[in-house]
């Protein structure tokens, strides 16, 4: 039960991190060069804070990547008890999707910001 736990938590954060590349690649490809890119927004909805393209869409992957590595490199030594396997299953599954979702959004509001902006 372990081991299928734990190949399971893989495909999930595999799948994680294929979305996470593929959205970062496709903003890469659309936002132009020189172009800061929004990543805090205030309640009034406007920017309040911009890091360079670069940084903007590479922040939630690199973070993704060390993450849920993480999880896999550190994995096998919880595994003893199918409690804590499952358990762990869950964490990984919830901070996969998390994180996912984490990118969808914040690219979603990057565009829409830039686009508002006339710069896309």
């Amino acid at each position: 039960m372990e081991t299928t736990l734990r190949v399971l938590g893989d495909g999930l954060s595999i799948a994680a991190l294929a979305i996470i590349a593929a959205t970062a690649q496709g903003a890469w490809k659309r936002i132009p060069k020189g172009v800061a890119v929004p990543m805090q927004w205030g309640f009034d909805g406007k920017p309040t804070w911009r890091a360079s393209k670069a940084l903007g869409l590479l922040t939630i992957p690199v973070l993704s990547i060390i993450v849920l590595l993480s999880f896999t490199l550190t994995q096998a030594t919880f595994t003893d008890d199918p409690m804590r396997a499952m358990i762990i299953f869950l964490v990984r599954a919830t901070i996969a999707a998390s994180l996912a979702l984490s990118q969808l959004f914040h690219l979603r509001f990057v565009i829409r910001t830039l686009q508002e902006e006339g710069q896309l």
